[in-house]
């Protein structure tokens, strides 16, 4: 039994050190993802059929669509659940070097995809009256804060199993 509390506090203490270093990353990090994921929602908008203008530059990139600005202030703070996935996976003990890229590399390209179907689901939200997109909206919404830890209990399923037996 002592063997599992000093496990169990050793990969909280791990989790909860990596999640603050990688807050304080992200604070600057976060502002270039947010540009990233502008740029890939505008090729997602214009497959949709939304015909925007991204704008960059000084503050947060925003959109000109039909006549409305869509912003993206702050959102690569409302962005940041990568960060417990990553330090999550990176807090792991027993993961192999090559796994561990792998799974980092999964984890960190689903939640982008994430998040940008999160974002273009306002537009037909908005735009359309979608009652779908709406149900997408409120879906991550609520299930923002989960997502990483389901994300990271799916690819590190073996090691922490593994770890608890």
């Amino acid at each position: 039994m002592t063997d599992r509390i000093k496990f169990l506090t050793s990969f909280i203490t791990r989790f909860l050190v990596l999640t603050f270093v990688f807050f304080l990353i992200w604070i600057p990090i976060g502002e270039i993802y947010l540009t990233l994921l502008a740029w890939a929602s505008k090729c997602v908008l214009w497959v949709m059929g939304y015909h925007t203008t991204l704008v960059t530059g000084e503050g947060a990139p925003y959109f000109l669509c039909r006549g409305f600005e869509i912003g993206m202030k702050d959102a690569h703070l409302a962005n940041f659940n990568i960060i417990p996935l990553i330090a999550l996976i990176l807090a792991t003990p027993g993961v192999e070097p090559m796994r561990r890229a792998k799974m980092l590399a999964i984890g960190v390209f689903v939640l982008f995809c994430m998040h940008v179907i999160d974002f273009v689901s306002h537009f037909p939200m908005n735009f359309s009256g979608s009652a779908i997109a709406e149900i997408v909206v409120v879906f991550m919404g609520v299930c923002e804060v989960a997502v990483p830890f389901v994300l990271w209990f799916v690819l590190a399923h073996k090691e922490i199993l593994g770890n608890i037996r």
